[in-house]
């Protein structure tokens, strides 16, 4: 992580460069999940400002979800991944066939919690990447700019309970509205199935 934040501080005088480096950086931590999304996302926005930073944090980490999204999903019925199936993995998979939306959209919201496992474990449930990407892009959302905001003026929002209270009203319209979008993704698919038959 080290290594990282000075790439980014050194690129930060090429705005392309360092949009392009974030952007990487971002997408780079699905594979490597012991890196800090969360300090990545802040540095990106002290270096490109909030809405550059963001941007390039939230698309990248998007990015790489998909990828290792659809990687574990090809490759999960093979004998090799089965047996390698941990507890925490199988957990997960049994509390996303139970409430699959609200699952995946907590755990890539709330930076606790393992998104590293979620993504497995998704690929797991045999869930369509419609289902998947919609709530995991909001759940992204809201974290991304949780720490962009933060990051691009960290001061400022320690003294700041209006901001607080910004982040807080983000968090609750973006959850509605993210489920309000997987109910019509949902009617979407079921008309269709209804026309073809």
């Amino acid at each position: 992580m080290q290594y990282i934040e000075q790439i980014l501080y050194w690129a930060g005088d090429n705005i392309i460069l360092s949009l392009v480096l974030g952007y990487l950086a971002a997408c780079i931590e699905s594979f490597i999940p012991a890196l800090p999304i969360m300090a990545i996302a802040a540095i990106n926005a002290a270096i490109n400002g909030l809405v550059g930073g963001f941007l390039v944090s939230w698309l990248g980490s998007c990015t790489g979800v998909v990828i290792v999204f659809l990687l574990v999903k090809r490759l999960a019925h093979k004998d090799f991944f089965q047996k390698r199936k941990t507890q925490k993995v199988e957990n997960i998979i049994h509390k996303v066939k139970k409430s699959q939306f609200k699952v995946v959209f907590l755990f890539y919201t709330i930076p606790v919690l393992p998104s590293s496992l979620m993504t497995i474990a998704a690929a797991f449930c045999d869930i369509k990447l419609k289902d998947f990407v919609v709530p995991m892009m909001f759940g992204k959302f809201l974290m991304m700019f949780t720490a962009s905001y933060i990051g691009s003026d960290l001061v400022g929002f320690i003294h700041s309970p209006l901001k607080i209270f910004v982040v807080a009203i983000i968090v609750i319209g973006s959850y509605l509205l993210a489920n309000k979008m997987n109910k019509d993704i949902d009617k979407i698919y079921v008309k269709r199935h209804k026309d073809k038959d």
